[in-house]
């Protein structure tokens, strides 16, 4: 069977609690792990259908496992115009931290599991643009306080 007539993996996620990514309708996320001596903080998050987060910079080493859908990734290119990458169902990747992209869902959604490091307690930096200004350092410390909140709740 062909890739264009198999149909689209589905990942069971009815039993996760999901919490609203505050500030972007079409993304929840579910911090799963805080390993504060590595610095790792370990999530998945699911994008609505064509839903996109803000620019943003990866400060350390991150691995990203597609679960369902596309992931899809969007950085500059040499022209100034965006560039696309597509990652399906089953795509695993890696990369060395300092990559400023956005990312988001393709035409079904996806769902991604994120696996990130920081570099000097910072996780990610949340940009305005591409080549913007830090709007925002999201550290270590700020996923442990959103999975305390997570755990208080279940």
């Amino acid at each position: 069977m062909s890739d264009t007539h198999r149909p689209a993996y589905r990942f069971d996620d009815r039993d996760i609690d999901w919490k609203p990514f505050r500030g972007f309708e079409g993304l929840d996320y579910r911090v799963m792990q805080v390993d504060h001596a590595r610095g790792q903080v370990d999530m998945l998050m699911r994008f609505a259908p064509n839903q996109e987060c803000v620019p943003h910079r990866h400060a350390g080493p991150t691995k990203t496992l597609v679960l369902e859908g596309e992931h899809r990734i969007y950085q500059p290119g040499p022209d100034g115009a965006r560039t696309c990458s597509v990652r399906k169902a089953g795509t695993f990747s890696a990369n060395d931290g300092d990559e400023t992209h956005t990312e988001g869902g393709g035409p079904e959604g996806a769902i991604i599991l994120l696996m990130m490091t920081a570099a000097a307690g910072t996780i990610y930096d949340i940009l305005d643009t591409f080549d913007g200004p830090v709007n925002r350092k999201i550290t270590v410390e700020d996923f442990e306080r959103g999975y305390q909140r997570q755990q208080q709740s279940a």
